[in-house]
């Protein structure tokens, strides 16, 4: 059955929580019935929830819907990663790993076309490079180095080269694709908006429309708690059903509080969309299916659901999602495989090491 451009205009709004140029994407929607979606994805030695179900999730969504969907590896920037250095052989490992995982949470894979930034460089080199090269005159250094993700290991003002042209790559990336709409992440936004003041500004071509989707919340404390470093602050892939029960009981859950509330939040983003409800089992009976998010925001609010009902539903739903991911890679030898070779040592490559030392120099300057 035919989807029309007003539902598969919908089915991509639903999935970005941030549209940059929407009335590009009506128009485009009008004239062609199967656009070009590219996803961004770089590979991660630690998938967590959000890469690998809600990325899951609207995939599967784009590609109902009709849309042509490609991800893009983009496995080349991982070389910026302190712990991982310039391995490409390593680097394309961990994406097919990220793959690996997305198939086990059921992603049409099939019918997406996944291609890796490295090859692409490779292919269209003269149309990249130029680009770049064009975006770097147009911006400071101090602008390109204020999008750097790796500030911690280094120290503000001390940064790698590598960090400083990354993004002038990134948008020559995004623009180098034929791409009709792109979906990021929106912890990328101010990237996004680098390329959107450019296209704006400068580039002549094709200006894709551009999707935001949400970013799940940290689940410890409250919205303000931003150490990365404490695995309780998200749910990973891998967590066995221990890990998610006890990081779900130390979420931040605050009674009849609807706003800014974490766990409502992830059964919102990934309850709702897997299961189409949230069943709530309760010791003393009563047990109560909620259809929609709605009709559990009323419920919560009005105390009529207290938060260990919600964190007990939302433990067993994902514990639910997380045994399919289990069971595949239990019964997948070469998906364990790929789980061995992803891990990292422990332990800073020599070119981190090269760069701390060059900084220690330059503080007694």
């Amino acid at each position: 059955m035919e989807i029309r451009s007003d539902e598969r205009f919908a089915v991509l709004r639903s999935i970005g929580e941030e549209c940059i140029y929407e009335d590009g994407l009506c128009l485009l929607l009008k004239k062609k019935r199967d656009p070009i979606c590219y996803v961004w994805f770089e590979p991660s030695p630690v998938m967590d929830i959000e890469q690998g179900i809600l990325k899951t999730i609207y995939v599967n969504k784009m590609v109902t819907a009709g849309c042509v969907v490609k991800i893009l590896m983009a496995d080349w920037f991982l070389q910026r990663h302190p712990k991982i250095g310039s391995n490409l052989n390593k680097i394309r490992t961990i994406g097919s790993y990220n793959i690996a995982m997305w198939k086990a949470a059921g992603m049409y894979v099939d019918k997406v076309d996944i291609k890796w930034l490295s090859d692409e460089l490779n292919h269209h080199a003269l149309d990249y490079w130029p680009l770049a090269m064009d975006v770097s005159r147009k911006y400071t250094v101090k602008r390109m180095a204020s999008y750097s993700s790796y500030m911690p290991p280094y120290g503000p003002g001390r940064l790698p080269a590598a960090e400083i042209i990354h993004p002038c790559m990134q948008v020559a990336a995004i623009l180098c694709q034929k791409a009709d709409v792109w979906l990021f992440s929106k912890d990328q936004r101010e990237i996004i908006m680098l390329a959107k003041d450019y296209c704006d500004d400068i580039y002549k071509g094709n200006k894709p429309t551009i999707l935001l989707h949400r970013v799940l919340p940290n689940l410890l404390e409250d919205p303000d708690f931003e150490d990365k470093r404490d695995p309780g602050r998200t749910i990973f892939m891998l967590d066995e059903e221990d890990d998610v029960n006890e990081k779900i009981n130390s979420a931040f859950c605050p009674p009849r509080i609807a706003l800014y509330n974490p766990c409502l939040e992830y059964i919102k983003s990934l309850v709702f969309p897997w299961f189409g409800k949230l069943e709530v089992v309760r010791k003393e009976g009563n047990n109560k299916i909620f259809s929609s998010m709605e009709e559990l925001i009323v419920g919560y609010k009005s105390g009529d659901l207290d938060s260990v009902d919600v964190k007990l539903a939302l433990q067993k739903a994902i514990n639910d999602i997380l045994e399919l991911v289990g069971e595949f890679f239990r019964s997948n030898v070469e998906a364990q495989a790929l789980i061995t070779a992803r891990k990292l040592q422990d332990q800073i490559t020599a070119d981190m090491q090269k760069i701390m030392m060059q900084n220690k120099e330059l503080a007694y300057l």
